[in-house]
């Protein structure tokens, strides 16, 4: 066993490049984990500043105009299309969620009818006051967290603003992100000691790779959204995109966000049809979005972007989950990217036996 570390040791921070590397590395994992409330508004506006460079890129590549038009033009309809979304379609979804909230009372009250009568047609294998019981905690554990997202809502002036504050804050950061991405790139360039050449080289594989899935991610997450909401709505579920919006959301978190969002499209779409027609040709379609989004849009889109296992993606949402919460949810498959990346360009000194 101690050789085995001796070994691993030797052949992966002996090195002085490897050394640094390491440090580095080292020191922004220790400055997230302490700071990660102060740098989380850093954190999404360099996620959406990868985005909207692979636009800029785009065009740049293809046009003579300069870098800095082409920000300025991408960055304003960035901003306007955030803004139409945030005062169109956010106050839809939140009335679609707060009538979500009030019917789940009676969704719960018809669930208990038809477990007592399947329950009487199969010997009883739980009793009526067992199922009472349960139907009675069930409600009240939902009314207590509706009155606790109330009261929370009126009552954190300080939450609203900060919220306000992020929403000020993360635009001004994208576009200086954006604008001034070369003086940026500089800048963190000093920090890297001028004879190490494998930090620059780490630097810039992971400005790549990041940057690619980033900006690959959130096309997909449009795609399955405006899917999902357009065939709902097609077919008249009800809270159409709302459902169709946690579906595009579901593909941040691979195979468990899939899961997730099939029990409110099964609970509603059963609630408003029974097991009419309506209802299996919801369930086919939202599988058939999930299919063709494994199948078809991921390869296509991914084919660049480096691939994970699905037990590593597993495994980081539920480290990266645990220790920063929502946001390591949020973040875990980028930093699995990020990790991943170093792995695979990570030096191995070669000792002679």
């Amino acid at each position: 066993m101690f050789k085995f570390f001796k070994d691993w040791y030797e052949s992966h921070l002996t090195d002085p490049n490897q050394v640094a590397l390491a440090l580095i590395i080292l020191s922004i994992t220790l400055i997230t984990y302490v700071l990660l409330s102060t740098v989380a508004p850093i954190l999404v506006a360099i996620v959406l500043a990868y985005m909207l460079e692979g636009v800029v890129g785009r065009i740049n590549e293809s046009n003579q105009v300069r870098r800095e038009s082409i920000v300025l033009i991408v960055y304003v309809s960035f901003l306007a299309i955030a803004i139409i979304t945030l005062f169109l379609l956010v106050p839809i979804m939140l009335d679609q969620l707060t009538l979500l909230i009030k019917t789940l009372p009676s969704m719960l009250e018809r669930g208990k009818i038809l477990l007592l009568d399947f329950t009487s047609n199969n010997n009883n294998f739980i009793s009526e006051a067992q199922l009472t019981q349960i139907f009675s905690t069930m409600n009240s554990e939902i009314s207590v967290a509706g009155r606790s997202l109330i009261s929370y809502s009126l009552s954190s002036a300080g939450s609203i603003f900060a919220v306000m504050v992020y929403m000020l804050i993360v635009p001004i950061l994208i576009f200086f992100f954006l604008y001034d991405k070369a003086q940026i790139h500089s800048w963190f360039k000093k920090f890297f000691p001028e004879r190490l050449d494998l930090s620059k080289k780490a630097y810039a594989e992971l400005d790549t790779k990041i940057g690619n899935y980033i900006r690959c991610k959130f096309i997909e997450i449009i795609i399955v959204w405006f899917a999902s909401t357009l065939f709902f709505a097609l077919f008249g579920l009800n809270y159409a995109l709302l459902l169709g919006f946690l579906c595009g959301l579901s593909v941040i978190i691979p195979y468990v966000g899939a899961i997730a969002v099939t029990i409110p499209i099964l609970l509603v779409a059963y609630f408003q049809w029974g097991t009419s027609s309506e209802f299996w040709y919801i369930i086919i379609i939202h599988i058939l979005i999930q299919v063709i989004d494994g199948n078809v849009v991921v390869p296509v889109l991914f084919s660049d972007a480096v691939n994970l296992h699905p037990l590593a993606i597993l495994i980081s949402i539920l480290f990266f989950g645990t220790i920063w919460g929502i946001w390591g949810v949020f973040f875990a498959i980028p930093l699995a990217v990020l990790m991943n990346t170093l792995l695979n360009i990570w030096p191995r000194t070669e000792h002679k036996v």
